[in-house]
């Protein structure tokens, strides 16, 4: 598990995006920190960012398995 300390202006699922490369997975990740209520975050607040594998996709990318 990583922790993230938010900085001014951060919100949570651009810091998902960026950890995970997707935002599919914040309801996870908002259950692995109850303390969060607000997507809009105020500094120095620690989020935790579970390990959860993702599949990352580009745009226009065709997979033939998952």
């Amino acid at each position: 598990m990583v922790t993230y300390i938010t900085k001014e202006g951060d919100v949570l699922d651009w810091i998902v995006w960026k950890h995970y490369g997707t935002v599919s997975v914040l309801e996870k990740v908002m259950e692995a920190n109850p303390n969060i209520t607000d997507e809009k975050l105020e500094a120095g607040i620690e989020i935790k960012l579970p390990y959860i594998e993702t599949v990352k996709k580009t745009e226009g990318e065709i997979r033939l398995w998952n």
